[in-house]
């Protein structure tokens, strides 16, 4: 998979934030990739409770790396 380059006016927002915007940033990406295999997670095991979805994907994180 190969990305697009960023715009420069993307660029030179990204250099403007502050680390907590930054973060925050971060932080929404986790939480919609989160989301994502959580939804992907119900629909592969429909016959899991919601506790054991979330049990499963909590530990796939948990065991994830960059």
């Amino acid at each position: 998979m190969q990305l697009e380059p960023l715009h420069p006016i993307q660029i030179q927002r990204f250099r403007e934030m502050t680390f907590a915007e930054k973060w925050a940033v971060a932080q929404g990406l986790w939480l919609m990739a989160r989301n994502a295999r959580l939804s992907a997670t119900r629909r592969a095991n429909p016959e899991l409770t919601e506790e054991d979805c979330q049990k499963l994907v909590a530990r796939e994180f948990a065991r994830s790396r960059t």
